[in-house]
């Protein structure tokens, strides 16, 4: 019983440390090759492969690979030269990962292939105002050590709000007069649909970078087409949400194919989909993500995980930012489940407790609240969940 536990409490880094153990140990003896790339990946070819494929990121025009890499955790430069290799051009990262040494990594890696490269970065609009956005790209672009970036995005815009402000367009028209940045963009966490519908309406957006995954198809999904109508492009993040969650559960039990490729496969089918960002620190997870591109989908298979997913959509967390606002006592559940995820599913704990003790409000009041007013759709257990972030990120 314990191991059966153990196994289904997997992080993906640990499932894929077992499944690359054995290949690992029998091309042991050609370690050391001097690229930072193991030799049980170097033995593959370094040029990129026929299978990466490129989709245009709407209006911008910009040729984008299907797989892009996020960069919270990843700083490795010899992954990063891997990616470029596979035929990865599309870089996310911003101004706040790691303290800023997400950027410093990325632009020491790309230096003499920056050419191969997209960058985005990103900005915060609520605490700047025009002057202060743009000081904001100069440091980004300081610590990228490049001139320019290709896209430029709110971070996290959490209402319509954020979208409509003067200012970030007068910033980034300045901005892009001077050659430093190409195009506007924006993420998005939490009331996303209105995010997305109030960024097309403006015009101002060439981009939306929405969380979306199998479990939010019904509801992100057709504003996805609606950026696609509007020539938008759509980049996606947190598509591995259900493999995380359901390696958990036990939910993947007996299924055939790997649910971490078919979480990509599921969202790079909708053809409204430009790219869509994965961290992948290890080299491990970059060639895993890469095959998921490079590999036809078996449709078979991946019906099935769409199935498996929703038999337990419901009580799992979707990171659809419904929960945003509702706490009375400030509590900020939508971020907090966020971070669970990276503690849980990325089993990045040093990353979750930093962004946890970032919070203004952490989950402690949830201990002694005599009823949670949160509600989520999705029936997720949000105070017992919120005590247990606090056990293991305060």
């Amino acid at each position: 019983m314990a191991k059966k536990q153990a196994d289904e409490n997997l992080t993906r880094r640990d499932f894929l440390k077992q499944a690359a153990a054995a290949a690992a140990a029998a091309t042991a003896a050609s370690a050391g090759l001097g690229t930072g790339i193991p030799a049980v990946f170097a033995a593959a070819p370094k040029t990129a492969k026929p299978g990466m494929k490129y989709r245009t990121l709407g209006r911008t025009k910009l040729k984008v690979s299907e797989l892009g890499l996020g960069t919270i955790r990843t700083g490795n430069a010899a992954v990063i030269h891997r990616a470029l290799d596979l035929g990865l051009n599309f870089f996310d990262t911003a101004e706040c990962y790691r303290d800023g040494n997400s950027e410093i990594d990325l632009g020491k890696a790309l230096k003499g292939r920056r050419d191969k490269a997209i960058v985005a970065t990103k900005w915060h609009p609520e605490s700047y105002d025009a002057k202060g956005l743009i000081a904001s790209v100069d440091g980004s672009l300081k610590r990228l050590a490049m001139d320019h970036v290709e896209l430029i995005q709110i971070h996290g815009a959490g209402n319509a709000g954020d979208v409509e402000r003067e200012h970030i367009w007068e910033a980034f028209t300045t901005l892009r007069k001077a050659g430093k940045v190409r195009f506007n963009g924006l993420s998005t966490h939490g009331n996303q649909v209105a995010v997305m519908q109030a960024a097309i309406k403006t015009g101002w957006y060439d981009a939306v970078l929405p969380g979306h995954s199998a479990f939010t198809a019904d509801r992100i999904g057709p504003v996805l087409a609606e950026a696609k109508q509007a020539n938008v492009g759509v980049i996606i993040m947190k598509a591995l949400a259900p493999a995380h969650e359901g390696r958990k559960l036990g939910a993947f039990k007996g299924l055939k194919g790997n649910p971490y490729q078919q979480a990509l496969q599921w969202v790079l089918k909708d053809p409204n989909v430009s790219t869509v960002i994965v961290d992948m620190p290890s080299f491990e997870e970059l060639e895993e993500d890469y095959a998921a591109v490079a590999t036809p989908a078996n449709l078979a298979e991946l019906a099935e995980f769409e199935t498996a997913v929703a038999a337990f959509a419901a009580g799992s967390c979707h990171l659809c930012g419904a929960c945003t606002g509702q706490c009375r006592f400030g509590v900020r559940v939508a971020d907090i489940m966020r971070h669970l995820l990276y503690h849980d599913g990325y089993g990045d704990r040093a990353h979750a407790i930093a962004r946890y003790r970032e919070l203004p409000v952490s989950a402690a009041p949830c201990a002694d609240c005599s009823s949670c007013a949160v509600v989520c759709p999705w029936g997720v257990p949000v105070r017992a969940r919120m005590e247990r972030a606090n056990v293991l990120l305060a």
